[in-house]
């Protein structure tokens, strides 16, 4: 199975990781009447795909601020150096049937928010699902740390979810190998490469050594793919 993953904007494909999410939390979640279109943090953020020709087999939000309750004083971290990674779906036909996707999933999303500029990614989950995410972390040499004495962070729809706080080390101590996920100095719209250029890519210039987030929101529409 070749599948690209991709920082996108492209409306094709989120709108299947939109009705996708919707779709899982409400089944697998016990939400019957989770909203997962669009939102506020959807445009403010960035979104990661997992694609396979025209069809999307998952998504995860790279959000830029921290929407959670609880003190996380005691980790003592930089607030303008944290994303948090949400709404993360693998769809369920794929999920179970291949591992490597997930891993991979996994492999890209710290390269992604390195490029955006983060040095540490706080993510809510169950305990099953973080003690993966620290298997995965674990295996590229990325310090991965689940705070379990940090309870009730979850807001909204997943308050009454078990869940628990981990925190991943981004900083460079030892680098994942991701050659495309270090963008060129100038990213024309022909080099992005968008389903329709002409209308659904705009032109966006990024300065040498700048990050994602040094491009302001609303940001462009653009499919940036992450590749080994």
């Amino acid at each position: 199975m070749s599948v690209a993953f991709e920082l996108s904007r492209d409306p094709h494909f989120l709108a299947q990781y939109y009705e996708m999410r919707e779709r899982c939390f409400r089944k697998e979640l016990g939400i019957p009447h989770f909203d997962g279109s669009e939102d506020d943090r959807d445009r403010q953020g960035f979104i990661l795909l997992a694609l396979q020709g025209d069809r999307c087999l998952g998504g995860v939000r790279i959000a830029t601020s921290l929407d959670m309750d609880g003190d996380i004083g005691e980790l003592d971290l930089p607030p303008d150096g944290c994303c948090m990674w949400e709404r993360l779906v693998i769809d369920p036909s794929v999920r179970d049937r291949t591992l490597q996707l997930r891993r991979d999933f996994c492999h890209r999303l710290i390269g992604a928010s390195r490029r955006c500029g983060y040095q540490h990614a706080l993510v809510l989950s169950s305990l099953r699902n973080a003690r993966f995410y620290r298997q995965c972390h674990s295996a590229m040499g990325v310090d991965f740390r689940i705070h379990r004495q940090l309870t009730n962070c979850a807001r909204g729809p997943f308050a009454n979810i078990e869940h628990c706080l981990s925190v991943a080390d981004l900083q460079d101590k030892a680098p994942v190998s991701m050659t495309a996920a270090v963008l060129p100095a100038s990213l024309s719209s022909e080099e992005i490469g968008g389903r329709d250029i002409g209308a659904q890519v705009s032109h966006c210039s990024i300065p040498q050594n700048a990050t994602m987030r040094d491009l302001p929101p609303p940001y462009p529409a653009y499919r940036i793919t992450l590749s080994t």
